[in-house]
């Protein structure tokens, strides 16, 4: 979601896209579904990021009440499958030497919408794109252009996606994410949030906009509770998950960038959370999530 200082400004303006196959706008690991996830469990290390908003804008509103989970006060919370890498890298794990992407016909859904934010109602899209345009990941790409140029795409006027392609690539994102809330998101707020409330400053704590980021336990619990094979698709997962935390880990040491210890001990702090819950898997133990 976007903050914006003059929403009928920007709803006026009109962008334009055109991508140049730089890489700068593959900076870091995507936002993915447990699905894709699955399918890429070697690839990236996932974690549940929790997002506390506060839609003002109507359409905000009734996209927060698709994807999101009301907080007590109205604000929503948003569940979303997050990749995590190490900042010094500065790139998707996906990212080939030649700027192009390793995995492109079994890419994440997020990735088809970039520019645009599937989080973000269509009438604010100008707001990310005007945002994007000016900032540090997207300076010298010059791929976001207000107005229309020779050789680009228009992306957004008047507050609509005027892209079929990208209408259709947000639609897509949108109901998966839709779709993850059914399958494990709502069971998953339904158990964190007695922890949430009960943490130091509860909910308050987590400021508007704010992100926090846990291991994936809780999805993990909710699917391998589904049926037997749901349950060793998940130890499989964890297995994967672990051995690349580790190789993730032992290079981060070896490059020796102090920016980067923050991320290690974190990591360390999943594989910790993710080896205790594949024991419980392993001995059939019913399953406690704390935050």
């Amino acid at each position: 979601m976007v903050k914006l200082a003059d929403i009928a400004v920007m709803h006026e303006r009109t962008f334009s896209f055109h991508c140049s196959t730089c890489g700068k706008c593959c900076n870091s690991s995507p936002l993915l579904t447990m699905a894709e996830l699955f399918r890429h469990q070697d690839r990236f290390i996932g974690c549940l990021s929790l997002r506390r908003v506060h839609p003002s804008h109507p359409d905000a509103r009734e996209l927060a009440a698709m994807l999101g989970h009301v907080l007590p006060g109205g604000d929503s919370l948003m569940l979303a499958i997050q990749g995590v890498d190490y900042p010094s890298l500065a790139a998707c794990p996906a990212l080939g030497d030649d700027n192009l992407c390793t995995i492109h016909a079994t890419r994440p859904t997020t990735c088809a919408v970039v520019p645009l934010d599937a989080w973000t109602p269509d009438a604010l899209q100008s707001a990310v794109l005007a945002s994007r345009r000016n900032g540090a990941a997207y300076i010298g790409a010059d791929c976001i252009s207000e107005g229309m140029r020779d050789g680009y795409q228009e992306l957004v006027r008047h507050g609509r996606i005027t892209s079929p392609a990208y209408a259709a690539a947000l639609a897509q994102r949108r109901a998966v994410e839709a779709a993850e809330k059914a399958e494990w998101g709502n069971a998953v707020f339904r158990l964190l949030l007695p922890e949430l409330l009960a943490a130091p400053g509860g909910i308050a704590a987590l400021p508007v906009e704010g992100y926090r980021t846990l291991a994936l336990a809780p999805v993990l619990a909710v699917i391998a509770a589904g049926s037997e094979p749901d349950r060793l698709r998940c130890l499989a997962f964890i297995d994967a998950q672990v051995a690349l935390i580790r190789r993730h880990a032992a290079a981060a040491i070896a490059r020796k960038q102090p920016v980067d210890r923050p991320v290690t001990a974190t990591l360390r702090g999943f594989e910790a959370v993710l080896l205790s819950l594949a024991v419980r898997l392993r001995e059939g133990q019913a399953v406690t999530i704390t935050t």
